[in-house]
């Protein structure tokens, strides 16, 4: 696979995005619970939309940037010296993961044919991929620091409330919701879109 200064211009844009998105949540919705995030359903729409290559590299990128930079206010230095490169990449691991199961459906998935079943659909994969993504992330902090006694008990605590009022995996279900309200009409509105065809075409590949 060849990346053309296109393709490496079209994914940084969307990586971008994917942060300011992040980072517009957190900013304009203060109120809205920790675990309710819009970075991974952008991260899969980018590999539905542009293919599960675009949607590894914007993944990777966007997820480990925003794990250094938490919150657009905080210099850099603040958090490269604490956070741990296993946590890192194991996180960066999994943003691609979105991006990449994105990709493989969007080259699969019929794009004409997107009423409620395909609704439906998309919600179900972002309650498994979240559901993937809260285990594994459970047992990225348990190899990157030394807060828990074992991976079981790592992953218990995923759906267990320790220092929230609510349990970690509460993220696989808004996640659910927000894939069926914010997935499938992105998807439909890029794809519907004028260039649309011309750019998912060159770029889906």
């Amino acid at each position: 696979m060849h990346w053309t200064t296109r393709k490496i211009a079209l994914a940084s844009a969307l990586t971008a995005a994917t942060i300011v998105i992040a980072y517009a949540k957190g900013l304009g919705m203060a109120s809205l619970p920790g675990l309710v995030e819009f970075m991974t359903v952008t991260i899969f729409v980018t590999g539905f939309c542009f293919g599960w290559r675009v949607g590894l590299v914007v993944g990777s990128i966007a997820v480990t940037l925003y794990m250094l930079i938490p919150s657009p206010f905080a210099h850099p230095a603040a958090w490269i010296f604490t956070t741990s490169p296993t946590l890192l990449a194991v996180m960066a691991l999994l943003g691609a993961f979105y991006g990449v199961v994105g990709g493989v459906l969007g080259k699969i998935r019929n794009p004409e044919k997107k009423g409620l079943k395909f609704v439906v659909e998309i919600a179900l994969w972002g309650g498994i991929l979240t559901f993937i993504y809260d285990i594994f992330s459970s047992i990225g902090f348990y190899l990157a620091y030394p807060v828990y006694s074992s991976v079981f008990e790592a992953i218990v605590l995923t759906f267990m409330p320790l220092y929230y009022p609510y349990p970690p995996i509460i993220h696989t279900a808004t996640n659910i919701v927000v894939f069926a309200i914010v997935a499938t009409p992105l998807i439909i509105a890029i794809q519907s879109a004028p260039f649309a065809k011309q750019v998912t075409e060159r770029f889906h590949f």
